[in-house]
């Protein structure tokens, strides 16, 4: 069962947890314990808090939830692999190559006009770098976007504006798998996710499997939260 606790205080919520863990403590002493957290800074502070109540923190991952739930669609479905090939430093080498062909649509022309008069290309590897953040958020946050522009089809909430973003995302989405490399990306396995999901956590439950903890995280993307939702069911 996937339940969320709320509260302003960090500290409050380390002792909860620290509770939860005792109260179901895992059957399997050699078996990992993980906890979700929003940054490697937090990682660190739970492993010395865990250790001064506890004399000692061991065997404890502290996976970011990007990192878990991409680990978790490689563990579930096949033919993902361990690293997306949409993951933003691979965009921003790919949009190097692509954008000099893309600025001879007119759609493109804001790009264009900034990349003029850049001659050792620096100006064009921020522009990836940049272009490449956006498309990475848009996975994360609007991957209804994504999905809806791989179909060639439009967005209402765009209502016209920046045209050249769908263009240049199917233009990356046809590179990547030109390139012969997966075309699963974050927008795409969600609910391939969730329908496989059923299956494989009862098999799971028959070897000890157990809820991960999640701890203080102020803002979950959705879809994490149907990812999360789903692997715990009631």
């Amino acid at each position: 069962m996937f339940t969320v606790y709320h509260s302003n205080h960090v500290d409050l919520l380390k002792s909860l947890l620290l509770a939860l863990a005792e109260r179901d403590p895992l059957s399997n002493p050699f078996q990992e314990e993980i906890i979700l957290v929003q940054s490697p800074g937090m990682a660190q502070w739970l492993k010395l808090e865990i250790a001064r109540e506890k004399g000692i923190a061991a065997n404890i991952a502290f996976p970011l939830p990007a990192t878990f739930i991409w680990e978790m669609f490689t563990r579930v479905l096949s033919d993902v692999p361990e690293r997306s090939y949409f993951n933003k430093e691979a965009m921003s080498w790919k949009l190097m190559k692509l954008l000099p062909d893309c600025l001879q649509d007119d759609d493109f022309s804001q790009l264009a006009q900034y990349l003029e008069d850049d001659d050792g290309g620096q100006k064009r590897f921020q522009l990836a770098g940049k272009v490449a953040d956006v498309l990475d958020q848009y996975l994360v946050y609007r991957p209804e976007w994504i999905e809806a522009w791989e179909q060639e089809q439009s967005v209402a909430e765009l209502e016209g504006a920046m045209p050249w973003q769908p263009k240049v995302w199917r233009q990356l989405y046809d590179y990547t798998l030109g390139l012969g490399q997966s075309p699963y990306h974050r927008a795409n396995l969600y609910q391939q996710f969730i329908d496989t999901l059923e299956g494989w956590l009862k098999s799971r439950r028959a070897q000890g499997y157990r809820p991960y903890l999640c701890v203080r995280h102020l803002a979950l993307p959705p879809r994490y939260l149907d990812a999360l939702k789903a692997l715990y069911p009631r």
